[in-house]
């Protein structure tokens, strides 16, 4: 009431040393007085700021702009910069209290950025268990007795002490978040040993669902997550990999729009630098993506290949159509507005792509790793990385040199998938059984 006192006398009211909760409450009471001048000003102010608010205090911002209509086009924005930086919400100290309306609205999210499924199951059911009674009926050992249950300390992993009475008010609680949950994005061993024991709070119908991998009451599709566990890129690569792919050369997608899902096969630094463990790993994938990172400069250079590494007859030759190359000087920081974030020529990715897709193939070979064009243009060999001669990419000739061995700091290999249109989800989901892709 005293800043508002202020404005009324003097006309200066002070917004950037207020906390986020008291700019949404000065707009609040501006408005109720019918001070339009000044409401509309702080209301202006708000959209400018609403990201640091959301930082500072998500929670409470998220509830006050959820309750009060003149936030409408603020919400959205709201639910996305969360979904960007999903963290700052359910770590928040208040996640506990928030509305269940809010949770669902973020939970339905395709673009929730929790690359684990099961993490975000665990949130829901810690919230859950929250709004349980706060004092729980409990068996033990076959005697009839009531124990107090502290639902902020529980541990979620130990349930020996719950009667059916409580596991269906937990089904009462969590039965609007099921169908929001991915379960076909959690591994049956996770699901047999973490979700199994809270059986009695799934429909019947969704449980067998999930247990028989069918899932034909899902419309859903798989979270577009755009987390990047890379230890060598960062999320903003990825639509640059995916807009070469769709031979995208500028105009590149940003990471909302990109079509295509990464998902780390192998990690040289984790799994070994051997050749074979490539294989073992990798084979049989599909479309697949490598990663290096060199010991030397920290440059980043790899290949895209369209088909699977197999290795099964020892080496063969395969048609490499869609393949490329590609170079990164890891100086540069990408952002979302990487197409103009290129301030010269050194800093801008280089892609090198077949002299002649139609009839170039190359040869894979049991005792390498990834190798790309008919004259090794580009071999992986354990922790070495070398070119035995240009014949297939000649630009690659603009970042490496032949017959120089470069060693690796580490590599990565990502499977590639392009994800499918939920308009065609939806048309398809009339005709055939929705599986789990």
């Amino acid at each position: 009431m005293n800043h508002l006192l202020k404005y009324l006398y003097s006309g200066i009211i002070e917004l950037d040393k207020q906390r986020g909760v008291n700019v949404f409450k000065l707009f609040i009471a501006s408005d109720e007085l019918g001070i339009k001048k000044l409401s509309d000003y702080i209301l202006n102010y708000i959209i400018e700021k609403y990201e640091i608010y959301i930082k500072e205090d998500p929670i409470d911002i998220l509830q006050i702009i959820f309750k009060y209509e003149h936030f409408n086009s603020l919400r959205n924005n709201c639910l996305e910069f969360i979904s960007e930086n999903p963290k700052i919400f359910f770590e928040s100290t208040k996640f506990l209290s928030i509305e269940k309306s809010i949770l669902i609205k973020l939970i339905q999210r395709d673009d929730l950025e929790i690359h684990d499924e099961y993490e975000i199951w665990n949130y829901i059911l810690k919230w859950g268990i929250e709004r349980m009674s706060s004092s729980l009926t409990t068996t033990e050992n076959n005697n009839n007795h009531h124990n107090n249950i502290d639902n902020n300390n529980i541990d979620i992993n130990n349930f020996s002490n719950w009667n059916l009475e409580n596991f269906f008010e937990l089904k009462n609680i969590l039965h609007d978040f099921l169908l929001h949950i991915r379960w076909f994005q959690i591994s049956s061993k996770i699901f047999y040993q973490q979700i199994s024991p809270f059986k009695p709070i799934f429909p019947d119908y969704l449980y067998k669902d999930i247990i028989t991998k069918n899932f034909k009451y899902f419309s859903l599709k798989p979270r577009k997550s755009i987390y990047c566990n890379s230890k060598i890129i960062t999320k903003f690569h990825l639509p640059i990999f995916s807009s070469w792919i769709d031979y995208k050369e500028k105009n590149f997608y940003n990471i909302k729009t990109m079509p295509y899902h990464f998902e780390l096969l192998y990690r040289a630094s984790r799994d070994g630098f051997s050749s074979t463990n490539f294989h073992n790993l990798c084979d049989n994938k599909g479309s697949t993506i490598i990663i290096c990172k060199l010991k030397d400069n920290g440059t980043i250079i790899g290949g895209y290949n369209p088909n699977s590494w197999n290795c099964n007859d020892n080496e063969f030759l395969v048609k490499s159509e869609d393949s490329y190359l590609f170079y990164f000087n890891n100086n540069i920081i990408l952002d979302d507005d990487f197409d103009k974030s290129f301030t010269d020529d050194d800093d801008e990715p280089i892609i090198a792509r077949l002299a002649n897709k139609n009839y170039d193939k190359y040869l894979y070979n049991s005792n390498y790793g990834p190798t790309f064009g008919t004259g090794f243009d580009l071999i992986i060999e354990n922790d070495i990385i070398k070119c035995d001669n240009i014949t297939s990419y000649p630009k690659l000739l603009a970042f490496i040199n032949p017959r120089q061995i470069y060693f690796l700091e580490d590599y990565e290999v990502y499977k590639v998938t392009k994800l499918i249109n939920s308009k065609i989800i939806s048309i398809l989901k009339k005709y055939i059984t929705y599986v789990n892709y």
